[in-house]
């Protein structure tokens, strides 16, 4: 096993800073202990002395590769369960040009299979049967387009009110919004289902590509009336209830985006998801590429967006789908200065993986069960079971650690914690997953430093993230 520390060392506009893996600890050190660290010198300064004498830099890697909830899968599967994603469809009313089901992606494709009622009512048995041990369970509709098959979905819901009338049930749906008439918001709004509406912005961008599938027609202008009436005719649901997933074309401007969310009042105080196009598993003649239009827009407002935590500009004049972005900054590090880790354990894994289904078990219209919907539907190997033989533990091991089909080359990994691959990557079979994986490395690296970069710059300039403020005696 290597002597060198197993450390990462970067810089950025407030100094020189160590990330110490075993630790967990992001420290700012001189240029000089910068410039020995990097260039793996013999010689120590004051400030490397003192260093390893408080527990940093040291050598230890992770020697072998099994994630710490593996031998809790058993356990968790027979009572745990927290929620089921049904794919009542595979077909939808559009033909949105960067979808996942366009053909375009080597993942899925549209097709008319639907989700009959007795195959939903034993997804949703085997979530009752599961999770005893949970006080609030939720059950999800995905498509396709969910509201293409509403009556199954209002079966479903007499189902568990009939079946499991004690239970507190969360529902859930991801749409269109292009069916989202007096009738069915009504049910939606007394059930109290969570709905996500896909929006891309202006009408111009919008109607570029979520299209109807019968006509080659916009859907602007009706899935806007839509949202205006939830609006209007439910105010409290709206507020509490919508909220709404955009997806940018880095070929297109992004200012132009956020500018119209940040103009339209039906949007104001919304919560937004945004991400760009997937390039995960798409065709090598679909790919897109960012416009230098794109990434500088996108800096900017990313720029302002942390300003806006430093209390320098105000947060409404930051662009309303960039906001999210800092969540992935806390996420990553709050709550860490002070980690206590004193090194990485023997065995363990990256931090890639959940636990597969520990947020929701995804079921086909045929009854195959996958962690997630994130997952490609033509790959065996995310396969975890199905609804005649339930969970295949053993399969849900595999998916878990998914670092094995990677483990040298993860172990020696600065990023080894802040890893986000996944079974997700998987398209076909395990050489091609094993590709796919680290031909994705670089860029994951990179977004971490950033990450890193960011994190230290706020600090630096009094931004509390154990509090998610700016320091009061950095305060203006």
């Amino acid at each position: 096993m290597s002597t060198k520390p197993f450390i990462h060392l970067f810089k950025c506009s407030t100094g020189f800073y160590l990330y110490d893996v075993n630790t967990d600890a992001i420290l700012k050190i001189t240029e000089k202990t910068y410039n020995l660290l990097r260039h793996f010198s013999v010689e120590e300064n004051e400030q490397i002395i003192r260093l390893k004498r408080e527990g940093y830099l040291k050598s230890k890697h992770v020697e072998f590769t099994e994630h710490p909830m593996t031998q809790f899968l058993d356990a968790f599967y027979k009572s745990r369960l927290r929620a089921i994603t049904l794919q009542v469809t595979q077909n939808c009313n559009l033909r949105c040009d960067y979808c996942v089901y366009s053909g375009k992606y080597n993942t899925r494709e549209h097709s008319d299979k639907r989700m009959s009622f007795e195959m939903a009512k034993k997804g949703i048995d085997f979530l009752l049967e599961h999770s005893y041990d949970r006080s609030k369970i939720e059950v999800a509709f995905y498509g396709g387009e969910p509201l293409l098959e509403f009556e199954l979905i209002k079966m479903c819901v007499k189902y568990i009110e009939k079946k499991a009338p004690e239970r507190s049930v969360a529902y859930s749906m991801t749409t269109n919004g292009t069916l989202l008439d007096e009738k069915k918001v009504a049910y939606l709004v007394e059930h109290r289902f969570d709905i996500m509406v896909s929006f891309d912005g202006p009408k111009e961008i919008h109607d570029k590509y979520r299209v109807f599938a019968n006509s080659g027609k916009g859907t602007y202008d009706l899935v806007m009336k839509n949202v205006q009436y939830i609006k209007d005719t439910y105010p409290e649901f709206f507020s509490e209830h919508i909220s709404f997933s955009t997806v940018l074309n880095p070929e297109e401007g992004y200012s132009c985006v956020g500018d119209y969310f940040n103009g339209e009042e039906v949007f104001k105080d919304s919560m937004f998801t945004a991400n760009v196009i997937s390039d995960l598993g798409v065709k090598e003649n679909e790919k897109k590429s960012a416009t230098e239009e794109f990434i500088g827009e996108y800096n900017y407002e990313y720029f302002k967006l942390l300003m806006s935590k430093l209390g320098w500009i105000r947060e409404e004049n930051t662009s309303i789908i960039a906001r999210s972005g800092f969540n992935y900054i806390q996420r990553t590090r709050g709550g860490k200065h002070q980690s206590g880790d004193v090194e990485l354990p023997e065995k363990w894994h990256h931090g890639g993986p959940c636990v597969p289904g520990e947020r929701a078990i995804f079921m086909t219209v045929d009854g195959i069960f996958y962690p997630c919907e994130k997952v490609c539907e033509k790959a065996d190997m995310a396969v975890m079971g199905d609804i005649e033989h339930g969970i295949d533990v053993e399969k849900a091991a595999k998916i878990l650690n998914v670092e094995q089909c990677t483990t040298e080359e993860c172990k020696s990994c600065w990023a080894y914690r802040y890893c986000n691959f996944c079974i997700r990557y998987a398209e076909v079979d395990q050489s091609e997953f094993k590709e796919s994986i680290l031909s994705q490395c670089e860029k994951m690296r990179c977004q971490v430093e950033n990450v890193f970069r960011d994190y230290c710059v706020l600090r630096e300039l009094g931004y509390d993230f154990e509090y998610g403020v700016r320091k009061r005696s950095e305060r203006k």
